[in-house]
Parts: structure tokens; C-alpha cells; sequence
């Protein structure tokens, strides 16, 4: 096949910013063999995709497109540009217009449609095997080259690699966990008994309110006895059999009537864990399943009104909304915490995605796995953080803990997360197009529409029990 005259241009299609080293590197090797190369590497300086100029060379001056296939290619981006790629390729009547290279162990079976009958040149694991079957590829199909080198396409591949540097800044940074500390602890961990019946006594703890576990026939907690015995509906007399020292409890030193340290720890842990899923229920949280089984607490529509705002030790405000909207659903941050002792008593929280159609109601997480993921794509670990921390702040009603006694012991939970601070920063240098508005409603490009959503997705939430 001869090659059209005003066609001069290679470009290479690529995930950005996840293949952008490789693709420097290749471009740059093009470039010094005498290629015109096209690569979007801007992002590194903080510039935007334009996707008219991706649009229009691919179809006025590109003679060849480089397909760097890597875990990356069904990025929305890189489809975009494979589906443009194939319309030109059939507008040449060239079928070796793109030309795969490869940089990952990629699986050819998954590749998408418009490479499944293209061979791919090996990249992987070292990246100069392609090179010379690339060149000579190239070379056969009669792909312009220039005498000397683009001297303008290598100093844009510097500079962006130099801006890939400066994004480092020698200046200091408040980094921040999710690990909550649990300050202070309950000093006193009791093991009740009754002098009743050991079937009343059951029977009179499933109508307690107040968190404990049963252990050798007694019920412990960290309530008070007042508190604990007037918990649950008319029954027999409470008698305390155990008070433990929480520290001497949880060193080991003090055991009885536990088998062993682990024993003990053990249900210390559940006892944390029921404390703070009560302290959410009474904050007005819902309680939200996900399909692995984990349980997590989400703002419904209504308990929080308009965005959270709250200035961090630092300086650095934070203002984020707690729900919103998409489409027919809404959607609610939702918090799922671990406790745990070792280093210290902490909660582990982490901040997710609960679905509703009417703004209380989650749908089940088995479900809506896949459209939580998509939606939250484009969210960064700089949104993440500040929705915990916007959220741990509103439960806390802008105290520095968040209490979760049961009684009158005390108990509670650091409304911030434990930080260090470091003696360099960086600097995101690309700029993020945001999917949120203000009120939280989020808009999506054309990747995810109706079509994407399955059957179960759909599922009125009536339907589902």
C-alpha cells in the first residue's frame, strides 16, 4: 500500500498517565530514527486532553498508530482513540494501520475488538525487544522519515519528564491515616452474672440494648451497672462477677475468666466494633451490607444539610458534600471501620459508596459492586481523604472525638486520624476534570450509560426483599 502524501505522522495511543514512561521512551527512539511522532504526554504538565486534536490527527496526517497495550487499554480515553483508529484504517483500506506493542503480560484473548486480528510486537518484560522489529515494520510499510531528528518532539519529551520531577517540592506536608485513635479507652471491662435462672438471664440479654458478649455463661461490658441493668426489659438482678483493668486486660496480666491473651482481645474487639455501630445508628447513619460482607454506615438523604466544612490543624479547609445524585439513583458516603489494638486501640476507617433510589433505602451491595466502581473512578485518594475526614468531623458535630459510650464510662473515638508530617510535598501537576457538582450530583461522559447497567443493576429494590 502506498502511503498518502499528507500522512507523515506516527501517533502513539496510550493510558495516560499509567504507560506515559514507555511511551516516552518510544517516542523519543522514533523520534531520533526520523519519525514524526504524536504523543500526549501533557498531562504530566498540567495540561488537558483535547480530544479535537487527538480527533483530527489521527484522521488528516497519522500513517501509523503505535497501540501500547498494557492492564490499562480499556481505559475510556484509549477506546475513544482505537475506535478512530479503526474508522481511519478502514477509510486507507489498511489493515496494519495500528500496530499493538506490547508491555504487559496481557492476555491477547482480552484484548479489545480493534486489535483482536492485529499481531502484536513484544515489549515486554524488556522494552528494547520491540524495537527493531518495530523499525522494520515501519521501514516496509514506507513511513516517512526526516534526515535529522525532531528536535522539537525530544524537547517536549525532556520537558515533560522535568515536570514529572518539579511535581516533588521541598517544602513540608501533613500526612494523614485512617487510623482513629480510640482515646480514651474504657478503663474497666465487668463480667456480669444473675442470681436467677441461667435460661432468664439469656433470655433477659437479647432485650439488652447495650453492647456486650457472653463468655462463660457471663455477659461483659464496658457499661456501667446502673446503665447495663436497666438495658433491657424487667428480669432478673444483675451481679457483677469480674472488673478488669482494660490495660491489664489487654497486656494479659489480668485474664480471668478469658483462656488466654487472644481470648480476651478478642472480644474486646467485638465490643469496639458493636460501640461504634451503635454510636452511628444514634447519629442517624444507616446501616449498609457489601458484597463481601462487610458492614458499613452511610448518610441518608437529609441528615446532613449542604456540604461539611471544617479547617484541618494545618490550615487546609475541607468542604465536601456526604450525598448526592445520579440519574434515578443517589448516592451516600459511607463509612466501614475495623477496630483494632495493636499498635494501639484505633478504629480503621475507610470511606465508601452506598446506592438508593429514594435516598434511604441502600440498594444491595452484591448488586451495585460494579456501578460504585464506576462512579467512583475518577475519584483520586485527595477526595477520598477529605470525604473521611468531612465525615468523621459531622459525626463527631465538630468536637474532637466522637463519643461512644453506652454509659456513663468514658469512651471515644478521635474525630481526626493519627499524621506525620513530612519534609516534602508534591505538587499533582495534571489537572483533574471533576464528574461532581457542587450539590453532588454526578455526570458522566458517554461510557456509562443505561446500556452499561445490568440486569440486577436495574432491580427495584422491592423486588429484592
Amino acid at each position: 500500500m502506498s502511503v498518502p502524501a499528507t500522512r507523515d505522522v506516527i501517533l502513539i495511543t496510550h493510558a495516560n498517565p499509567e504507560d506515559n514512561p514507555f511511551s516516552r521512551w518510544l517516542g523519543a527512539r522514533l523520534a531520533a530514527a526520523g519519525y514524526k511522532v504524536w504523543v500526549d504526554l501533557r498531562s504530566l504538565r498540567g495540561g488537558d486532553d483535547f480530544w479535537d486534536v487527538i480527533d483530527q490527527t489521527l484522521r488528516t496526517v497519522t500513517v501509523k498508530q503505535i497501540v501500547v497495550v498494557s492492564p490499562h487499554i480499556a481505559k475510556p480515553g484509549v477506546k475513544k482513540e482505537l475506535a478512530i483508529g479503526d474508522a481511519v484504517s478502514r477509510k486507507l483500506s489498511d489493515a496494519s494501520f495500528m500496530i499493538p506493542v506490547r508491555v504487559a503480560d496481557v492476555d491477547f484473548s482480552t484484548l479489545p475488538p480493534e486489535l483482536i486480528r492485529h499481531n502484536a510486537i513484544n515489549a515486554h518484560p524488556n522494552w528494547a525487544a520491540c524495537l527493531q522489529p518495530l523499525l522494520e515494520t515501519l521501514e516496509e510499510a514506507g513511513v516517512p522519515r526526516q534526515k535529522t531528528a525532531n528536535g522539537a518532539f525530544l524537547k517536549s519529551l525532556v520537558e515533560a519528564q522535568e515536570a514529572g520531577r518539579l511535581a516533588v517540592l521541598e517544602e513540608p506536608e501533613t500526612l494523614w491515616s485512617n487510623w482513629f485513635p480510640i482515646e480514651p479507652m474504657p478503663d474497666m471491662l465487668r463480667l456480669f452474672g444473675s442470681k436467677g435462672m441461667r435460661e432468664q438471664f439469656e433470655r433477659w440479654l437479647r432485650t439488652s440494648s447495650v453492647p456486650h458478649v457472653v463468655h462463660s455463661g457471663l455477659a461483659a461490658t464496658f457499661c456501667d451497672p446502673v446503665t447495663f441493668q436497666q438495658s433491657g426489659a424487667e428480669g432478673p438482678t444483675l451481679e457483677a462477677r469480674f472488673w478488669l483493668q482494660t490495660p491489664a486486660l489487654l497486656d494479659g496480666k489480668d485474664l480471668a475468666p478469658f483462656i488466654n491473651r487472644p481470648d480476651a482481645r478478642a472480644n474486646v474487639v467485638n465490643l469496639l466494633r458493636q460501640h461504634w455501630d451503635a454510636a452511628m445508628a444514634r447519629r442517624g447513619l444507616q446501616r449498609f451490607e457489601f458484597a463481601a460482607g462487610r458492614i458499613g454506615w452511610f448518610f441518608p438523604d437529609g441528615l446532613v444539610d449542604g456540604p461539611v466544612r471544617l479547617t484541618l490543624p494545618e490550615g487546609r479547609k475541607v468542604s465536601r458534600v456526604v450525598s448526592g445524585k445520579f440519574k434515578d439513583r443517589r448516592w451516600h458516603l459511607c463509612l466501614i471501620a475495623k477496630p483494632m489494638l495493636w499498635p494501639a486501640p484505633i478504629m480503621r476507617v475507610h470511606a465508601n459508596m452506598a446506592l438508593s433510589l429514594d435516598g434511604r433505602t441502600p440498594l444491595p451491595g452484591a448488586q451495585t459492586h460494579r456501578v460504585r466502581m464506576r462512579l467512583t473512578k475518577s475519584w483520586w485518594n485527595d477526595k477520598w481523604r477529605d470525604l473521611l475526614l468531612a465525615g468523621m468531623n459531622w459525626i463527631a458535630a465538630g468536637d474532637s472525638a466522637i463519643s461512644v459510650a453506652a454509659g456513663d464510662e468514658t469512651f471515644a473515638v478521635s474525630s481526626l486520624p493519627l499524621s506525620m508530617a513530612t519534609a516534602k510535598s508534591y505538587r499533582a501537576t495534571e489537572a483533574r476534570a471533576s464528574e461532581e457538582t457542587e450539590a453532588g450530583e454526578i455526570v458522566l461522559d458517554d461510557e456509562l450509560d443505561e446500556n452499561s447497567f445490568s440486569e440486577d443493576d436495574r432491580s427495584d429494590p422491592e423486588e429484592l426483599g
